[in-house]
């Protein structure tokens, strides 16, 4: 019995050290080609929702944390002056047409008065002509000659001052006759000054730049607002993402597409995959307040962490919610190393190459366009 028993052990004991070796190998294998941390935080590219123009406060349509979509309604402010402002501006652009339809028949009247004293000029031509061969042979007094001779030059003074009317009115109104009054100068300044009057009004309609969560607002009805001013934020939560900040003896091999793993503290049995998106260009201790100084004699080596940006994969779900600030833990998978290092996700999936010169020549670099977030 007891060499049974014995037996028994020793195989209870073998099994758990090939377990354990097992285990540990695993292990090993494992963490040659994951790198994790749980120094990760969600994050967002959260809009600050401010005014454009001076104004108060007539209404507020949304509180905090309701859920809003891009274009509606969140803030009305009172659209009394900037409708006193339209109004003026409307009527500066109906008294500008006016003022060119005026000129227009002021134009038309000095080119009646020119064709008129042009005709007077020929007749005067004319008359000098015929009063000259009928003076050569005697039939007219010389005096009925000279008479014609000052018409004819009165009429060409005349024509010299009408030919100035018509130069002065074409100069006034400063388009071609057959050309619409929208392209006169003063319709064109009147109209701007109308459109920036009309923009100013809709300025007073403060609406959601973004699909998101209304929070941190600020302001009541009646209050008296600057622009740039802070009225409440907008959090886009179906755009989260991850930022895990790793050690930089952790980055070795991590590259840009990477597939990662990510365990939020607040669902501790949900997994959501993501993807490295991008690496920050410095440490976290560069862009710091109070950036540390090495150059001193009580340097201490510390290991610096560098902010990995990651991408999750998964829509938000209205049972799962992320939202930003929470704690996750994130784990790479480095196993592909054929990413970049530098080009950020977002910026190499939409990359156009260039094309090709019409000489043959190579082409040059791809031309990038780099998503914009919302700030």
């Amino acid at each position: 019995m007891n060499g049974g028993r014995r037996v028994v052990a020793l195989l209870v004991v073998s099994l758990l050290a090939l377990g354990g070796v097992a285990i540990g190998v695993k292990w090993w294998l494992f963490s040659r080609t994951h790198v994790g941390t749980d120094d990760a935080y969600l994050r967002a590219d959260v809009a600050q929702v401010t005014p454009r123009i001076t104004g108060t406060i007539d209404r507020i349509l949304v509180d905090a944390n309701w859920q809003v979509h891009r274009g509606d309604l969140l803030v009305q402010l009172d659209p009394a002056e900037a409708r006193l402002r339209l109004q003026k501006a409307e009527a500066a652009l109906a008294h500008a047409g006016e003022g060119v339809r005026q000129m227009r028949a002021a134009e038309h009247a000095a080119e009646s008065g020119l064709s008129m004293a042009q005709a007077d000029l020929e007749q005067a031509h004319l008359d000098l002509n015929r009063a000259t061969q009928l003076a050569e042979r005697g039939v007219v007094p010389a005096d009925r000659l000279d008479r014609a001779r000052t018409v004819l030059r009165v009429a060409q003074g005349r024509v010299a001052t009408a030919t100035q009317d018509a130069e002065r009115a074409r100069a006034t109104l400063g388009i071609a006759l057959d050309a619409p009054d929208a392209e006169a100068t003063a319709v064109r300044e009147a109209q701007a000054a109308r459109d920036e009057a009309a923009l100013q009004l809709s300025y007073t309609e403060i609406r959601a730049p973004i699909d998101g969560i209304v929070s941190r607002r600020g302001v009541e009805v009646g209050a008296r607002v600057q622009p740039g001013e802070p009225l409440m934020a907008i959090v886009p939560i179906e755009n989260v993402y991850l930022e895990a900040n790793f050690k930089e003896t952790q980055l070795t091999d991590v590259r840009i597409g990477q597939p990662v793993t990510i365990v939020a503290d607040l669902y501790p049995d949900v997994v959501f995959h993501g993807r490295v998106e991008g690496l920050s260009p410095a440490t976290g201790a560069a862009f710091s307040l109070l950036p540390p100084e090495n150059a001193t004699g009580n340097w201490v080596k510390v290991v610096q962490r560098v902010p990995v940006r990651i991408r999750i994969d998964e829509a938000a779900s209205p049972d799962r919610p992320l939202r930003i600030g929470l704690s996750a833990t994130a784990t790479v998978d480095t196993s592909d190393k054929s990413g970049s290092l530098l080009t950020p996700l977002a910026q190499s999936s939409s990359a156009q190459p260039s094309p090709a010169a019409a000489d043959g020549s190579e082409p040059d670099a791809a031309r990038v366009t780099a998503a914009a977030s919302v700030h």
